[in-house]
């Protein structure tokens, strides 16, 4: 007997958020064998693998219920019509004890479709809000130009490349205040800002700012 999938702990206007089920291994192989997706991985685990697939589920299982409030979640987009479009997490850090980062894996589907950028937001809401943590971190590929554009947006500040599982790694850390202050600002705005902030660490001279458009 199959059981249905458990029911969506956390929406916004586009998305759904649930707790991974045994139900989605093909999902996530399918997910995993995308070669778009793995380019940018710091740690690629191979889900690509059914068998790896299933060992993953099994083990987040328990963690939903021994780190309360954190987990990496099942996405699903609500919009044009509901689909699976990745995962989204809040973890324990590797390497920082009492840390917690924050991260996604969308499929290409997804991309460019302010996703991630709305989910983030999500979470973010859940870590100050209902889980009332300091701070949290965000670790992605040096070369992730896009996920560091969206760790911008939400208003994360880059601490450099630091080692990440024996990995170099972009760093990223926003507080409470950072936080509120996001909040208050509107999201094409700290899109915009992101965006040429990017620019200026690519190019500490560059001629002219991006263009509005390219947002």
């Amino acid at each position: 007997m199959t059981l249905p999938p458990p029911a969506p702990w956390a929406r916004s206007r586009r998305l759904a958020l649930r707790e991974f089920a045994a139900g989605d291994r093909d999902a996530l192989v399918a997910m995993h064998r995308e070669p778009r997706l793995r380019a940018h991985l710091v740690d690629d685990f191979p889900l690509h693998e059914p068998a790896v697939a299933r060992l993953f589920l099994e083990r987040i299982a328990p963690l939903y219920r021994r780190h309360e409030g954190l987990g990496i979640w099942h996405a699903a987009r609500l919009d044009p019509a509901p689909a699976f479009a990745g995962w989204f997490s809040l973890m324990p850090m590797p390497g920082r004890p009492g840390a917690v980062e924050i991260g996604s894996r969308l499929l290409p589907s997804a991309w460019g479709h302010g996703v991630a950028l709305e989910g983030g937001e999500l979470l973010l809401g859940h870590a100050f809000g209902r889980l009332g943590l300091a701070d949290v971190w965000g670790v992605c590929h040096p070369q992730n130009r896009p996920a560091q554009a969206v760790l911008g947006a939400l208003g994360f500040d880059a601490q450099g490349v630091l080692p990440y599982e024996g990995q170099p790694a972009s760093h990223w850390r926003i507080d409470l205040n950072g936080w509120r202050a996001s909040c208050n600002t509107p999201r094409g705005t700290r899109l915009r800002r992101a965006l040429r902030s990017r620019a200026r660490r690519a190019d500490p001279h560059p001629e002219e700012e991006p263009p509005d458009e390219a947002v």
